[in-house]
């Protein structure tokens, strides 16, 4: 079943990686289900504290973003990365051993630090390992493995919840240490031969192409950052908008959960087959504005409805929005990686990972704002916000690939539009 859906590349560095990220995300799976709780019943913080060192962390993780992805492009993504997935584990196990506000906060800032570093790098190492290969595929079914991994490392978390013991508590924690240290040793063994045949020219990348200087680029980064709002309608936004404004059970929370991770899971590596060139991702990108817009037109409507009625229409709204994203992640997945200098992909994909990481610390405080204290209103409003964000995605886009050949000096720019990979991942 794996083999035929695609979901993992073929056996080599590639699929290794994706078992190691596997691994990895099960951890996350678990720290995010059980962690606040951890810090709240087993360290005694409160919640405002929590929130506080969290946010923190991650506001200054986003500050390191970029240098993070210089020194990748310097040395290479691989032992980048991986000292970033050490400096994790070890953050996840000193967390076992603290009891005071001033101590969570400052291994926390420590954690932001690499989470954000992670992210940053991540898009470097994979055009690293996969070559010539569809990098696009490649990055599809890495996030397979991550949907898959959160939803164990969350059932394995409830588990944790329903004992509600500090024992119980302080092993979700300390499991995500070990499941770092875990994709950490699966991934020092694997070979990057491409990383290893530019070894010479790292530092003339080092002082090459500066994405902060490519207007361009940004305007892709900061566009598509917008359309990425999304993501935090589904993690905060849903579940406060069905609890606290509609009449569907609390329990449907969990099905429309479910149902949209199994949709990315079964989905994610086909549709991101029809995202193999800029013009056809800048065109995803607007449709996918477009369905996200359907979706918060849909969810204004559930304020008045039944709960069997309310239920139905849930699950209606789930299978849309899960079509917008998974539209927008095959998308963005192209866009990062082919508007890049090829020769700075770790400044380059540290950068475009500033826009969902930047949405990721606002997200939540503009739908309280916008959208839950604004009623249906608010939604429509939403949807309207998510359909000019498709639309610019896809004009920065084809603006920037129109003047991609004065960054990259390319004799044809229509030939490296419509360039298809040479080898497929899957």
């Amino acid at each position: 079943m794996i083999g035929r859906l695609q979901l993992l590349p073929p056996p080599g560095g590639l699929r290794r990686f994706a078992i190691a990220n596997l691994i990895n995300t099960v951890g996350s799976g678990l720290y995010i289900t059980g962690g606040t709780l951890y810090f709240t019943r087993v360290v005694g913080l409160t919640v405002s504290e929590t929130a506080l060192g969290m946010t923190l962390g991650t506001a200054i993780g986003l500050a390191f973003m970029m240098g993070f992805g210089r020194l990748a492009d310097r040395i290479g993504p691989k032992p980048v990365y991986l000292c970033l997935l050490v400096v994790q584990g070890l953050a996840m196990a000193a967390f076992t051993q603290v009891r005071s506000f001033p101590a969570f906060l400052a291994i926390a800032i420590v954690s932001g630090i690499a989470d954000r570093g992670i992210s940053g790098t991540v898009g470097a190492l994979i055009h690293s390992m996969s070559g010539t290969a569809n990098r696009v595929t490649a990055r599809a079914q890495l996030r397979t493995a991550t949907n898959v991994g959160l939803g164990v490392g969350t059932l394995i978390a409830g588990a944790a919840l329903t004992a509600d013991t500090t024992g119980a508590y302080t092993l979700v924690v300390a499991g995500n240490a070990l499941l770092f240290f875990t994709a950490a040793s699966l991934l020092a063994g694997v070979r990057v031969e491409h990383q290893l045949r530019r070894a010479g020219s790292a530092a003339a990348a080092f002082r090459g192409p500066r994405p902060l200087r490519d207007v361009r680029y940004l305007a892709v980064t900061a566009a598509n950052g917008l359309l990425t709002l999304h993501a935090a309608v589904l993690s905060f936004a849903l579940p406060l908008w069905v609890a606290d404004h509609t009449q569907a059970p609390k329990w449907s929370i969990a099905v429309v959960l479910v149902v949209n991770t199994i949709l990315v899971v079964l989905l994610q590596v086909r549709t991101s087959k029809h995202a193999a060139t800029v013009p056809k991702a800048a065109r995803m990108a607007w449709i996918s504005g477009l369905v996200f817009a359907a979706a918060a037109l849909v969810m204004a409507g559930t304020t008045a409805l039944g709960p069997a009625l309310c239920l139905v229409v849930l699950l209606i709204w789930a299978l849309i929005y899960t079509a917008g994203e998974l539209l927008q992640t095959s998308s963005e997945f192209c866009l990062g990686f082919e508007l890049a200098a090829d020769e700075a992909q770790g400044a380059y994909q540290s950068t475009f990972a500033l826009g969902p990481g930047v949405m990721r610390a606002l997200g939540p405080s503009l739908l309280a704002l916008a959208v839950l204290e604004s009623g249906s209103t608010g939604w429509i409003a939403l949807g309207g916000l998510f359909a000019v964000s498709g639309g610019l995605v896809s004009v920065a886009a084809l603006w920037a690939l129109r003047n991609r050949s004065e960054m990259h000096g390319e004799a044809s720019v229509p030939a490296q539009a419509e360039r298809q990979p040479t080898a497929a991942v899957s």
